[in-house]
């Protein structure tokens, strides 16, 4: 029975590391976590995968369809308006399988948030059934977010379609146009703290997304970055279906098959907690901040030290 309790719980964590130990800032924290977890996410990215099991299904199937005409536009000097009509119905028709597919991941998302959230801060997570706890608490909000994000795609698409074509004909529909990509982009940028919010305070789903809405304007540039650094994966992969490299292929899918999913959960989680520790939790009465890191009162001593010495 123990064996199948240490398999289920996980063994807990030690703290081998003393406040002098503990890193500066959080990029050296996630580095540190990202070492010392190197295997966890391998497990993680596991249980988060059977969730995108739809997804990668369904894009595996329009793939195909899509693969032949994406190489021919991208080989030609000019666009062929047919290959072009016929890559935007597959688009379309694919975002629209989409929907049910991204909206039942929320639930395993909210996990992977409370998990990485722990790591994040350098504390002890049972990876299991943590996961499965987190996942049980929030699946409302968590699929609230996801189907959100699953109509979203759909909605941006239509509207630069539509909005796009008939900008061309009337300069002032270009407002529209530009709206419709503003709204897509800033829900892209509330993404990584919905759920590390959701699993970390007690909100209503409206104040949810309202303070998911705020902080990600207040830290623009480094939401920016974020989805930027976890979207190059998927560029890389675009890349190679236009050049027609199985090797830049095989290589992106064995990425997420083993890393990256749970990879890109760290990476949010790292910069969840910096946002929060700057908006959310000083005006929370009794909220630690900056766990994980080196207190500054080390680093204020040290350079009293130096200066006596």
């Amino acid at each position: 029975m123990g064996f199948f309790d240490r398999f289920y719980y996980g063994k807990a964590g030690k703290h081998d590391y003393t406040e002098m130990d503990l890193p500066k800032n959080r990029i050296s924290l996630f580095f540190m976590v990202l070492k010392d977890h190197l295997f966890d996410l391998v497990k993680m990215n596991g249980l988060q995968l059977v969730c995108w099991i739809p997804f990668l299904f369904w894009t595996f199937l329009n793939a195909a369809a899509q693969l032949l005409d994406m190489q021919s536009l991208a080989a030609q000097e000019s666009v062929d308006p047919q290959i072009l009509s016929s890559m935007t119905g597959y688009l379309l028709m694919w975002l629209l399988g989409l929907i049910p597919c991204i909206a039942v991941t929320g639930p395993s998302s909210a996990g992977s948030a409370y998990v990485m959230r722990n790591w994040a801060r350098d504390q002890h997570a049972f990876l299991f059934s943590d996961f499965k706890d987190a996942w049980k608490e929030n699946w409302k909000q968590a699929l609230g977010v996801s189907c959100i994000t699953a109509v979203v795609p759909v909605l941006a698409f239509t509207g630069v379609m539509y909005y796009g074509q008939m900008a061309a004909a009337n300069v002032v529909l270009m407002v529209p146009l530009v709206l419709v990509i503003s709204l897509a982009l800033l829900w892209t940028l509330m993404l990584p703290l919905l759920y590390p919010m959701m699993i970390g305070y007690r909100l209503s789903f409206k104040h949810l997304l309202k303070n998911a809405l705020l902080m990600s304007v207040a830290s623009l540039p480094k939401m920016l970055l974020t989805r930027l650094i976890t979207f190059l994966p998927v560029a890389v992969l675009l890349l190679g279906v236009l050049m027609g490299s199985g090797w830049v292929i095989l290589g992106v899918a064995l990425y997420y098959l083993f890393f990256g999913f749970a990879l890109s959960r760290l990476i949010y989680a790292s910069v969840a907690n910096g946002v929060f520790d700057k908006y959310l939790n000083p005006h929370i009465e009794g909220a630690p901040v900056n766990l994980g890191l080196r207190p500054k009162e080390e680093d204020e001593d040290d350079e009293e030290d130096e200066e006596e010495e």
